[in-house]
């Protein structure tokens, strides 16, 4: 590696560091970081226990959660594993942009990576999706090393990778599997003919390790969708093409710097019809991102892009690939140049409404409350989203004598005043709409905090707040 290279990569890897340490410490927990956080600081049995009744996600992230809580530290420092994995997951993607097709193509896909504002999003949060990338990109970069090495040790090393990212997130495993199979029977006849002949025993091994989550699996397949399908229009997929390259979850209008990111995925996937490895890149996206589709489709889980993250990288590989192709001809540098411009130019303002702290906040709506509720008061959280967040950092403030705090689920009575009323995830309707409103919190799930004056009364049986 050329020492201009080696410098242009290390810059990426610090800017990536910098974009995803950035606000880290700052933030409350949201919903699904507040569940992985309760679970993983149980016992290490009732933890599994949750885990394997919830059947979402594999146990391997509430593992290093688990660790990491009986190390101490502040809550922001749970943070950081998936930070590391996540800067780690830009270098990994430069280095197979390099051997798939340049060195340039290897930074360039770094660049858009570093800069992704999903990528940096799930860097940050206490949810599988980073370490599960890492471990994908991780799998792949050790098998191209194999091949290259001929070292029995690193397609050893590939086969324990792949089953780390099956043990993180489902659709981690099945993607990395896909793609590895194929680079394997693309190589079969040459570099990887060694690993052909191992792969039925490897395919064995996976399935023996990962025989004692089969019954969860199976839970999950019984479990009822709890939702319909997604109809595959074309918000839907301009709402995830938007959101998957310069957008964020709040945009639906699909960018002209998204627009520059995917022109040059095509590009890249373009190349892929003469370039093998480039090749690869395009079946982890194609192929990956349709099997995802296929699954959501079949049994359907809430409708979201960050299903669809497994293949992420792929797109970054392909871009990368495509503007360092378009970079080699005189002609057509300007057009490399202004792809990544659009790119970086598009995403910023997105990472500036992120990092402004365009997030939940349950602890400032706890705060809110602690520091005006008064003695012989009640505190009515108004669903489950309410008593989970809204509960979490109740119960680390100072407790408040003579308060009590009723879970909707309790509320088999009339409500008589004084009481403050904690909504959230929903539209209020009539009585509420007549209790005085003291605060909107429109970034936290449009929660709202409400006074129920002395002597009002919430009649048992109204429909407060409900949760859709």
């Amino acid at each position: 590696m050329s020492r201009w290279v080696f410098s242009i990569a290390l810059a990426v890897l610090i800017l990536a560091a910098a974009l995803r340490f950035r606000g880290a410490q700052r933030w409350a927990l949201n919903n699904d970081e507040i569940v992985q956080v309760q679970w993983s600081s149980r016992s290490f049995s009732d933890m599994m226990t949750e885990v394997r009744r919830d059947a979402v996600h594999p146990p391997l992230d509430y593992f290093i959660q688990f660790l990491v809580g009986r190390l101490g530290g502040p809550e922001w420092s749970r943070r950081i594993p998936n930070i590391v994995f996540g800067i780690a997951t830009v270098g990994l993607v430069m280095i197979l942009g390099r051997w798939w097709s340049s060195p340039a193509a290897g930074l360039i896909a770094g660049l858009l990576m570093a800069l992704a504002p999903m990528h940096i999003r799930y860097s940050q949060e206490i949810r599988p999706y980073s370490s599960a990338l890492f471990f994908i990109l991780a799998s792949l970069a050790v098998l191209e090393y194999y091949a290259r090495t001929q070292r029995l040790r690193w397609f050893f090393a590939w086969a324990v990778l792949v089953f780390l990212a099956g043990a993180t997130l489902y659709f981690a495993g099945m993607v990395v599997g896909v793609v590895s199979i194929f680079r394997i029977f693309a190589g079969r006849r040459n570099e990887l003919r060694v690993a052909w002949r191992w792969l039925p025993s490897v395919i064995v091994a996976w399935t023996l390790l990962y025989s004692p989550w089969f019954l969860v699996i199976a839970q999950l397949v019984r479990n009822p969708s709890p939702q319909p399908a997604d109809t595959l229009d074309w918000p839907w997929w301009s709402y995830r093409a938007q959101t998957m390259a310069t957008g964020d979850y709040g945009d639906e209008t699909v960018t002209l710097g998204s627009w520059a990111f995917w022109v040059a995925v095509l590009i890249g996937i373009g190349m892929s019809i003469r370039q093998r490895e480039v090749r690869v890149a395009a079946v982890w996206l194609v192929i990956g991102g349709a099997l995802q589709i296929l699954v959501l489709q079949i049994h359907p889980h809430y409708s979201d892009p960050r299903y669809l993250i497994s293949a992420l990288p792929a797109a970054f590989i392909l871009a990368g690939a495509g503007i360092a192709a378009l970079a080699r001809n005189a002609f057509t540098v300007p057009v490399a140049v202004t792809l990544i411009v659009l790119f970086a130019g598009f995403a910023t303002p997105t990472l500036n409404a992120y990092y402004r702290g365009e997030r939940p906040d349950w602890r400032a709506i706890a705060i809110y409350v602690h520091q005006r509720v008064k003695t012989g008061e009640t505190i009515i959280a108004t669903n489950h989203w309410v008593v989970r967040n809204f509960g979490f950092y109740c119960h680390q403030l100072p407790p408040l004598e003579g308060v009590t705090v009723e879970p909707f689920s309790t509320w088999h009575r009339d409500f008589i005043g004084p009481a403050w009323i904690v909504s959230g995830q929903c539209f209020p309707r009539q009585p509420l709409l007549d209790v005085g409103l003291m605060k909107r919190f429109p970034r936290s799930e449009l929660a709202q905090v409400r006074r129920l004056r002395e002597g009002e009364r919430l009649p048992m049986g109204e429909e407060i707040c409900p949760h859709h």
